[in-house]
């Protein structure tokens, strides 16, 4: 019996989980051929949950080595991979394809390539990587809830196949309030918040992971983070809790809210599942346009959006997220068009000329 065709998944990032995420929600949907990642994301690990074999390659802030250096490894090890696992297919996800994938790609002409290039960024940022769509056999755009939004290089590229948004997680596949509280270990009682906004500092109200974390605890609001520093670095509350799970989005019921940042991953998957989410958005990142994306979402009524919480508005948006959040978050339902994920998955395998 005949081995099936392999597809090779291949995720940017050097910390990281949204790059890999989307790829393992292609993944999950891709019937008949065996998956393999490559991940630069130090997180590359989790996918073995999921089935698949993996590998990591160091990203270059990883290795600390100089750029072409670490492009001409990189070339290298890709290379090695496509000779070794000889897919038939090679999708990228990121927004900057490194240079030296495209001499990989030259040297293996039996792999097809797809780029997965989410939209959303900065006006007049990274214009000049379009052109790397020349590399790929196709391109693939996971759609955005805040489309319209959208005033980046890639909202005007005709070069792509557009899907609706993609999560890892379809509606109807997460566990209850009781399963997902019993699985993170969370308390069966009581309001809990999940806060998402990065490594801050929870003993901090200047800081918007502690200002956030304060206004949930004058409400009565227990607080879960998921980075363990954070917790670590705290003054000992009861009502601080850590949760760690992948995908954790598996276990959304367990909070009744979220304070998060407005990130692709984070935004579509908190709104998609239902949960009522105030939004932080990091203006911070270099292309991922977040304040765009969450500032449409407040003007639809599907979430609550703010540049800080730390200038003293903390408490009236938190008191809003808590009256007003189900109705937002069942408007955010309302208008999911629903998950593009088996669309971008059957994209690549048609480019795959798999179907």
């Amino acid at each position: 019996m005949s081995e099936p065709p392999t597809v090779l998944l291949l995720s940017s990032n050097g910390a990281g989980m949204g790059h890999l995420t989307r790829l393992l929600a292609y993944g999950r949907r891709m019937e008949g051929v065996r998956v393999h990642v490559v991940s630069l994301s130090q997180a590359a690990p989790v996918v073995a949950a999921e089935g698949v074999t993996w590998e990591y390659l160091p990203s270059q802030g990883s290795t600390g080595l100089r750029p072409a250096t670490w492009r001409s490894l990189f070339a290298d090890r890709v290379a090695e991979v496509l000779s070794r696992v000889a897919p038939a297919a090679l999708v990228f996800d990121g927004t900057h394809p490194y240079r030296g994938l495209d001499v990989a790609l030259r040297s293996h002409p039996g792999t097809r390539s797809v780029w997965s290039r989410r939209g959303m960024w900065k006006p007049g940022r990274n214009v000049d990587q379009l052109a790397k769509a020349a590399w790929f056999d196709a391109v693939v755009e996971p759609g955005d809830l805040s489309a319209a939004a959208d005033r980046g290089a890639t909202a005007a590229a005709t070069d792509a196949v557009r899907v609706d948004p993609v999560t890892l997680v379809d509606r109807g596949a997460t566990s209850t309030r009781a399963q997902a509280r019993e699985a993170l270990g969370l308390p069966p009682d009581g309001p809990l918040a999940l806060v998402s906004l990065g490594a801050g500092n929870i003993n901090d109200t200047t800081d918007e992971v502690g200002a956030a974390a304060a206004a949930l605890r004058r409400q009565g609001v227990g607080v879960c983070v998921t980075v363990p520093a954070i917790a670590e670095r705290a003054v000992r509350h009861d009502d601080l809790h850590v949760v760690s799970h992948f995908p954790l989005s598996e276990h959304f019921a367990a909070f009744d809210c979220a304070v998060a940042a407005a990130g692709y991953n984070s935004f579509h998957e908190t709104l998609r599942l239902g949960v009522p989410t105030l939004f932080v958005p990091n203006d911070h990142t270099s292309l991922d346009d977040q304040v765009a994306r969450a500032e449409h979402a407040a003007a639809q009524g599907w979430a609550l959006s703010t540049r800080t919480l730390t200038d003293g508005g903390a408490d009236a948006l938190v008191t809003s997220l808590l009256e007003d959040g189900e109705q937002l978050a069942r408007a955010a339902q309302e208008a999911d068009p629903g998950n593009g994920a088996g669309d971008a998955a059957r994209a690549v395998l048609e480019a795959g000329g798999l179907v």
